[in-house]
């Protein structure tokens, strides 16, 4: 794995991390919208889980799921931090951080 690769790595884990956040962002308003139903509790079956419940297990799973990748996240940044802080020169551990971890572009 080159240099370059390795650090896109912390690019691939925020993304990642971007679209759970804007997928529980989207579970949240369908849940705000959906209403539990009613009108099957008079007849004894095998209980299904409402449409509500079925959301909000979801979002929890989701949650649980980003507040693990953020914590990936974190060590991740941190081991790369290890690693740019034996280059002597800090204009260039400078510019890369800023590239990979803070996902600054080269453009004005």
């Amino acid at each position: 794995m080159t240099a370059k690769e390795y650090l896109n790595q912390l690019i691939a884990m925020d993304n990642a991390i971007n679209r759970k956040q804007q997928r529980l962002a989207t579970l949240r308003d369908v849940a705000m919208n959906t209403t539990p139903n009613y009108a099957d509790e008079a007849v004894q079956r095998t209980r299904e889980k409402n449409p509500l419940e079925n959301i909000m297990s979801k979002i929890v799973d989701l949650d649980r799921e980003i507040d693990e990748d953020i914590d990936a996240l974190v060590d991740f940044k941190a081991e790369v931090w290890e690693k740019l802080d034996k280059i002597a020169d800090e204009r260039y551990k400078r510019i890369l951080w800023l590239r990979y971890a803070d996902r600054k572009t080269w453009r004005y």
